[in-house]
């Protein structure tokens, strides 16, 4: 007896849980009187389970030999070989064949040569025959000289050397590999139908086959995953896809470990590649090893053009290689490599890879270089193919601020043409309910919109997209949206809202640890703070420039612009020129008409403030020029330009550029900057407008008291001339008689000292905030008609109106937000024992608790729990005492399973209670 003939390496394998797959039955049944079939593919594609289910459903007389890593000598194969022919002799005694006396190869093929029946004999794990040349040549032997009825199998990872060129020409060799061993669409639908939830609807299924190109050991590993799961669970779980329990786990053990440590450095090195292609893949590795591309060719890819010689990573397995690849190796390491491919492309004269590279690079410099390159060579059409076939690599979320980058460098020509596309590709997106897919093509849409200046369009499309990142917990997604939304709305005259999303986005970059996002959401933070002119806005913008890359000049670019904002708005006129020039020699860099634009723009309110008015002149000619492609940007040169000539004092080229103005704000629908200018007719010819950014006179009284004129502090001296503003602020909106200020003012004096103090009061007060003329009963701002008196809203910034305004009970959820943003404290907080403020004061204490009831509990009915755990923080702390909203708040977060943090909850609010 063979001493190998109960060795379960001669044993066919028994998969009886392998789901039947009559595609590829019925393809091997087309092709099992081939002398030579192999199944070829990466672990994982069920090569065994295929071959050994077919043999056993069809009953078909097959010898099985499992070979193994080491250990194989020709004496040991042709003994396993006898041992199975053993095997089968002894399940068929009816079969008669001649004894030959030795065991070595010529008695294995006198055995074969003199079998009376069809044969299959399986060689399975057959690539580690590579190195073993001697069973090779006896295999070669064994295929040439046995019958016809003699047929042989080969399964493995790679093909073992064998002539199969003169087995294809005499048409004697059959192939199946990785495309016909992946799932169908159909096959697909049919291994997800046993869920025990609700079924896999049919956009899931198109997903899953897409996202897994049909690998089943993907499928069988999701299928684990997909257990019990509703359809909401498996919302959220379908887009974190290449993460599901296990799967990294199975990749780094089936196809990484078993190959030495160089190759799998190799492998992580060129995960960065969307295309091998082998000339750029020697180049890139620097090595002369012609060996090495044909080995990843045969491994590891998919053919992308066979012609063309371009291959590319299986998704899944480059997403691995991907992740591996950026956990061991240095952000700037990477994009070293990046630049080095990029470098490696451009001296191929192949740009748009060079192009792609040097921005997932992070040298937009470089980037804006090659730009200009593409824009000669290239038609429209071919650049718009080659640009939709990277925009995946472009919106991956490790390169998130690269895309930030991406749309501000291609011309607007080529932009206008892309819009149809990928329209076009949203409407067929949301037809097959790809939500996830449609909400990043509303985003890249939405970057478009505002580039070109349609901010309403930009504004619809990311909040859309927003709600489905929100849904699916699509975290790298929220904080660029959000990111987005927020230099939108400051655009949009919405600073509370803007101020909202950029909140969002830096907690999200600091909760999730995206280093590389982090300084673009401090970025955008620091501009919200600026539009309210807060000085820890510097202190953002710190802090963004040292954690940005040294070589990230968009991110430079972005918080130079920011920096002389913030210092022509402070009136810091040095830094804000010195600042200004810095950002047009940036942007002279990159070499972009829009960068080059808004620099000039920027510089000339530079100088306007330091009154260099002739040099302003020259700047805003330039961003006049460079901007009007670009219809927000240049709406905001030619109201600049206006408010030059106004200052220039010369009213009738004003009003011409007033009609441009009007214009251009009508046409494009900006009514929020026309409303930014207040102007007249005069005589019909001529229009003289007065320019006007902002309400001159500010009052802030929702926390710490404060009046500003044209962004300076004013101090009321007088005690009766400070009570009488605060009385006709606390009654804004009203007018109110002489005898009833005079009542509540001045009470203890007869009437006629009385009227006299209010006149003295009212005397001083207007002065104080018109200070240079004598405004008397003609004051802008304090208001006497027929002996009533008011403050005149129309011309005075005051946040208790606005909030009063944001916070009507049927306005939007973003009234509401602007609401909570502008109560900074209660009123007049300094003023505690006034009568008249007291009532107030507790009337808007009231509003402003149903305000962040109400913004605490929409949020958490949206499922945001961040937003909502943010409301309800500030609830409890201005209510402490209150235990209903506590207990609102707790069951919140247990609504969201948070069980930890709502008993943290519930115990400070016990202490505080007890203090």
């Amino acid at each position: 007896m063979n001493q190998h003939e109960h060795n379960s390496r001669i044993c066919i394998p028994d998969y009886m849980h392998y789901m039947p797959r009559p595609r590829l039955f019925e393809l091997i049944d087309r092709h099992r009187q081939v002398k030579l079939m192999t199944a070829v593919a990466e672990p994982g594609y069920g090569k065994t389970a295929l071959l050994s289910s077919y043999f056993m459903d069809r009953n078909m007389p097959a010898i099985w030999y499992q070979l193994h890593d080491n250990g194989n000598s020709a004496g040991s194969f042709v003994a396993h070989l006898l041992a199975a022919l053993g095997k089968e002799l002894k399940l068929r005694p009816h079969l008669r064949v001649p004894k030959f006396i030795h065991a070595d190869a010529e008695g294995l093929l006198h055995t074969l040569s003199n079998w009376p029946e069809e044969l299959h004999i399986i060689l399975d794990h057959a690539h580690v025959l590579q190195e073993s040349r001697d069973i090779l040549d006896l295999v070669e032997r064994l295929i040439h000289e046995t019958p016809p009825g003699i047929h042989f199998v080969v399964i493995g990872q790679t093909l073992p050397s064998l002539p199969y060129a003169s087995y294809k020409l005499r048409r004697n060799y059959f192939g199946i590999g990785p495309s016909e061993l992946a799932f169908t669409k159909e096959e697909l639908a049919l291994f997800f139908q046993d869920l025990p939830a609700a079924p896999l609807t049919e956009p899931e299924i198109e997903f899953i086959l897409q996202s897994t190109e049909g690998w089943p050991a993907s499928l069988e590993l999701l299928h684990d995953a997909l257990k019990g799961k509703s359809m909401e669970e498996r919302s959220r779980l379908l887009p974190k896809l290449p993460k599901i329990p296990h799967l990294y786990d199975y990749i780094d053990r089936e196809m990484i470990k078993p190959h030495p440590p160089e190759l799998r450095s190799l492998l992580l090195k060129t995960s960065i590649m969307k295309e091998l292609e082998p000339s750029v893949l020697m180049q890139y590795l620097d090595t002369a090893d012609t060996e090495l591309p044909a080995l990843f060719v045969q491994r590891f890819t998919f053919a992308v053009d066979p012609q063309e010689r371009t291959f590319r990573y299986h998704k899944l397995f480059r997403s691995f290689l991907l992740e591996q690849y950026r956990q061991e190796t240095s952000r700037s390491a990477i994009n070293q490599d990046h630049l080095r491919l990029s470098a490696i492309y451009e001296e191929n004269h192949r740009f748009f890879p060079a192009f792609a590279h040097s921005i997932l690079g992070r040298d937009f410099v470089n980037a804006g270089r090659l730009m200009r390159i593409l824009q000669v060579r290239y038609q429209p059409q071919e650049f718009m193919e080659l640009l939709q076939s990277w925009l995946e690599e472009f919106f991956d979320h490790h390169y998130l601020e690269s895309s930030i980058f991406l749309y501000r460098c291609i011309p607007l020509y080529i932009l206008h043409s892309l819009i149809a596309r990928l329209e076009n590709h949203l409407v067929d997106l949301d037809n097959r309910h790809q939500q996830l897919w449609a909400a990043r093509i509303r985003q890249q849409l939405a970057g478009i919109y505002k580039l070109i200046g349609d901010l309403g369009h930009a504004r619809a499309l990311s909040e859309a997209a927003l709600h489905t990142f929100e849904a699916v917990q699509d975290q790298p997604m929220m904080m660029l949206s959000l990111n987005f939304l927020a230099d939108l709305l400051l655009n949009l005259g919405e600073p509370a809202e803007a101020k909202a999303c950029a909140q969002r986005s830096l907690f999200l970059a600091e909760s999730v640890g995206d280093l590389n996002f982090l300084p673009y959401a401090l970025s955008g933070m620091a501009d919200t703070l600026i539009e309210d002119q807060v000085p820890e806005a510097v202190e953002y913008l710190e802090k963004a420039l040292e954690r940005g890359q040294g070589n990230d000049d968009a991110l430079r670019f972005f918080l130079h612009c920011s920096r002389c904002k913030l210092y022509t708005l402070l009136n810091d006129v040095p830094m804000a020129v010195e600042w200004a020039r810095q950002t047009v020699k940036l942007a002279e860099e990159f070499g972009f008409d829009r960068d080059i634009g808004l620099a000039n723009l920027y510089l000339a309110r530079a100088y306007v403030s330091a009154g260099r008015l002739s040099e302003a002149e020259a700047c805003l000619e330039t961003a006049h020029r460079m901007l009007q492609p670009f219809r927000f940007l240049f709406a905001h040169v030619v109201s600049a330009q206006y408010a030059l000539l106004l200052q220039q004092h010369k009213p009738e080229a004003a009003g011409l550029k007033w009609r441009e103005l009007h214009e251009v704000c009508e046409k494009n629908g900006y009514p929020f900057i026309i409303g930014r200018y207040k102007h007249e007719q005069r005589e019909k010819t001529a229009v003289m407008i007065e320019a006007e950014t902002a309400p001159l006179l500010r009052i802030q009284v929702l926390g710490p008291f404060g009046i500003t004129i044209n962004q300076q502090p004013v101090a009321i001296r007088r005690k009766t001339s400070l009570r009488l503003l605060l009385y006709l602020i606390v009654n804004h909106g009203a007018r109110i008689p002489q005898d009833m200020i005079i009542e509540e003012l001045f009470k203890d004096q007869p009437l006629g000292p009385a009227q006299n103090q209010l006149y003295v009061a009212l005397s001083v007060l207007r002065s104080t905030l018109e200070p240079g003329v004598n405004p008397g009963r003609n004051s802008r701002y304090i208001k006497n008609a027929d002996g009533l008196y008011a403050l005149n809203t129309g011309l005075v910034e005051l946040d208790l109106a606005d909030f009063l305004e944001a916070g009507r009970e049927d306005g939007p959820i973003r009234d509401f937000m602007r609401a909570e943003q502008l109560y900074k404290g209660d009123l007049l907080e300094e003023y505690r024992y006034e009568a008249y403020i007291e009532a107030e004061r507790e009337r808007l204490r009231i509003k402003y608790l149903h305000i962040l009831s109400t913004l605490a509990e929409h949020f958490a009915r949206e499922g945001d729990h961040y937003r909502s755990m943010e409301y309800y923080e500030k609830l409890c702390a201005k209510d402490p005492y209150n235990s209903k909203n506590v207990q609102a708040y707790v069951n919140m977060l247990r609504s969201f399973h948070l069980h930890a943090y709502a008993q943290s909850v519930a115990e400070r609010m016990n202490r505080l209670s007890a203090e």
